[in-house]
């Protein structure tokens, strides 16, 4: 779907919207894929503004975790990740394993490719493509 940077709102909205109304098992993931500048941290903020988060959003780049306090019937924190800086590969060095056993999480994955140890089966997929300076195709799909 092509979305221009005007249309993310609404598009963030809609996401927001479809996201689960009750507790699973475990956290809600989803991945977020595309280069540098193809969006995904804008998307990270407009859902964050949507979940009643106040504060900055960015991406958390060095920190490679950051969690908010989030307004959803279902869910209780946004955990922000940017794997960016990890290898699939690598040990759990923060804490992914306990973020995916609470199901009061909600997790967005920027570089998600590269989280340690994978992506759960199940996983939602948003991969961000920029098609023009203002304007990303945004395909969705499951692993």
């Amino acid at each position: 779907m092509k979305v221009t940077l005007e249309e993310l709102p609404a598009y963030a909205k809609g996401f927001v919207e479809s996201l689960p109304k009750e507790l699973g098992t475990k956290a809600y993931v989803v991945g977020l894929l595309g280069e540098l500048g193809a969006g995904k941290t804008a998307f990270v903020q407009e859902v964050a503004k949507l979940l009643g988060i106040a504060r900055s959003v960015t991406s958390p780049t060095f920190v490679i975790a950051q969690t908010y306090t989030i307004n959803h019937q279902a869910f209780e924190r946004l955990v922000h990740i940017d794997a960016y800086r990890l290898d699939s590969g690598e040990s759990d060095t923060i804490g992914w394993k306990d973020f995916l056993n609470d199901p009061k999480n909600l997790i967005l994955v920027e570089w998600a490719d590269r989280a340690p140890g994978g992506m759960p089966t199940e996983t939602h997929i948003l991969d961000f493509t920029v098609v023009g300076e203002n304007v990303r195709n945004i395909e969705e799909k499951k692993i």
